[in-house]
């Protein structure tokens, strides 16, 4: 396997990707600037009201490693306000035609930006005909601390904005750094309904240029339902079950061998790449995210060191790396030193790990060039280093060590009120269908019955228990152990905290904590393949979250649990009116539409 590996990074240019485009950008990609030298830089900071202002976190930048900014958010009484439309359309990102839902024409969709502190307002407008179907977005890595029902998960926070309905989500940008938004509608996400979000804050470290968001994931070529279908069959076939990508894009491009293609559909085979462009001298920041559904992805830029500054939302103590690994919904900023030549271009690479993830197009490629060269050329680098260092931490399907992530604003380990231990396996069920099971339950959501509104209303019967609900009670503090014994590695994502990581490894837990006085923090994390993985947060936002994997067909097969968070608590939340009334929007629907909710869901 890691011969196969190395081979595909090292597969020459002239074989992987070629310059010229053979589609416009309007058809790749619709309205969207992604991929292109038009699309603009991004800022330091959004101006107020009254135009540009004075650096708002001046007094916070390169702050000491014992003065941690984020314990008081910064009021700026400004909102931010964004419309979204969810609609099919028909686009070529990788040269191969497909129908897919996007968000304003849109692949990737706009990117939500705020400074921190702010209000974001965002409308949504659910268009999605032939079929119609129903939708909500979720804001990756917010707390929603205050606005729990705007998390926007079906069945948990609210109920799905109907056909020709819409849904304004009103939430502080609470945490500052880099994310992303997606539906959370079933797997609707990897059909194109996703789009970065970028929050302003204080530099922990200094640099000059802002390049954006990366985003980076595995594509499929079949409409997501089918993919779903798939993975909910009854086959025994592995390859089945677990399905396999048709590609990898960068920043919603890459190109396709469509000789291999399956299907007679309209593919050609230079549709175009993603171009970056760096100024010689300068540090530039990238925020990487993984908006894949599935693939555990290893990016690297040749020719150039980078620096890890951030995980999530959380500043770390840079560190250099040749490599970067991101499980699926994982975000990583990277500083990066414009001081190669800059009348050369280099390759920018994603590759999906082939030992963790299913695909027939593993790598791909984006052109990186400097201000100055107009004269944009294949490039002819190679990736050396990054097959060395991405070979070493292939197998496990892991991030990096726990000891090399460290917060750079220490936080230290508590004691937990409660631990509980999660054993995870995959379960073939009497049908032959295959679930993801946790203590031996799988999930399934109820659309139309939101556990935090009935919970609004004093009302904490679960009336069934594939709604798989752990109730903490009073507990402050919350560690859980997720021991697995399946083969498949799980990127897990819990809503409304971030979380301290105190263990990954192999095998079951056993008692060892990583860096008790300052253990890693963020909101998604690898747990390896036979391993363990041991997380611990403090329960201080009352509602009902989500703690699952972000594999969007192991989270479709059952893997979630809902965390019902200080729930006397939750009776006292001031819930919207307008929730009541998407869901009699939704009730209204579903009497006379089949909802076809083969999956958990969420």
């Amino acid at each position: 396997m890691k011969q196969l590996f190395s081979s595909l990074l090292f597969a020459t240019a002239a074989c992987a990707a070629k310059l010229s485009q053979g589609l416009t950008q309007t058809q790749t990609n619709g309205l969207s600037t992604w991929g292109t030298l038009d699309n603009p830089q991004f800022p330091d900071f959004l101006p107020s009201r009254d135009g540009p202002t004075e650096d708002p976190w001046e007094n916070l930048n390169n702050q000491r490693r014992d003065n941690d900014p984020y314990p008081e958010v910064p009021y700026t009484g400004v909102t931010r306000y964004y419309d979204f439309e969810v609609a099919r359309d028909v686009l070529s990102p990788d040269g191969y035609e497909k129908n897919g839902i996007f968000v304003n024409g849109q692949f990737p969709g706009p990117a939500i930006e705020a400074n921190w502190g702010d209000w974001v307002e965002v409308a949504v407008y659910n268009n999605i005909t032939g079929p119609e179907e129903g939708t909500s977005m979720h804001w990756h890595g917010i707390s929603q601390k205050g606005t729990q029902w705007a998390d926007g998960v079906p069945g948990v926070s609210q109920c799905p904005i109907a056909p020709g309905s819409s849904f304004t989500y009103r939430f502080r940008a609470s945490e500052y750094g880099t994310s992303w938004w997606h539906s959370h509608y079933s797997a609707q996400w990897t059909a194109g309904a996703f789009g970065p979000l970028v929050v302003y804050g204080p530099k922990h470290i200094p640099y000059d240029v802002d390049v954006g968001p990366v985003m980076l994931g595995d594509y499929h070529h079949r409409d997501y339902f089918e993919v779903v279908e798939d993975a909910a069959s009854n086959s025994t076939d592995l390859n089945v079950y677990a399905p396999w990508s048709d590609n990898n894009l960068i920043n919603g491009k890459n190109n396709y061998n469509c000789s291999i293609s399956k299907t007679n559909a309209t593919c050609v085979d230079n549709a175009g790449l993603a171009q970056f462009r760096f100024q010689p001298g300068k540090v530039h920041r990238l925020r990487l995210m993984n908006i894949g559904s599935a693939a555990l992805l290893h990016f690297s830029i040749d020719g150039h060191k980078m620096q890890v500054i951030a995980q999530d939302f959380v500043p770390i103590v840079p560190y250099e790396a040749d490599v970067v690994t991101l499980g699926a919904a994982q975000r990583t900023d990277i500083l990066v030193m414009g001081d190669a030549d800059p009348d050369q271009t280099y390759w920018i690479r994603s590759n999906i790990s082939t030992n963790c993830s299913n695909t027939y197009t593993s790598m791909a490629w984006a052109v990186l060039s400097y201000e100055g060269n107009d004269d944009i050329q294949e490039p002819t680098t190679d990736s050396t280093d990054a097959v060395k260092e991405a070979d070493r931490k292939d197998f496990l399907c892991k991030n990096d060590d726990l000891n090399k992530t460290v917060p750079f604003y220490p936080q230290a380990l508590k004691e937990p009120d409660i631990t509980t231990t999660i054993q995870v396996d995959l379960y073939t069920n009497e049908t032959g269908h295959h679930l993801w099971t946790m203590n031996n339950r799988t999930q399934r959501t109820d659309y139309n019955n939101p556990l935090l509104l009935l919970a609004n209303e004093g009302n904490f019967s679960i009336p069934d228990p594939d709604w798989n609900v752990y109730d903490f009670g009073t507990s402050k503090t919350v560690r859980i152990v997720l021991n697995t014994v399946y083969q498949s590695a799980h990127p897990m994502h819990l809503h409304g905290h971030s979380f301290q990581v105190l263990s990954e490894g192999a095998g079951p837990w056993d008692g060892t904590i990583v860096n008790p006085y300052n253990p890693t923090r963020r909101d998604t994390h690898m747990q390896r393949r036979y391993g363990h993985l041991v997380i611990q947060f403090e329960a201080d936002n009352p509602g009902v979250w989500s703690y699952h994997c972000h594999i969007a067909w192991h989270a479709s097969m059952g893997y979630n649990i809902m965390i019902l968070e200080q729930s006397r608590e939750i009776e006292n939340l001031e819930i919207p009116v307008y929730m009541e009334q998407t869901c009699k929007d939704w009730d209204q629907w579903s009497k006379h539409n089949v909802v076809e909710q083969i999956d958990s869901g969420i």
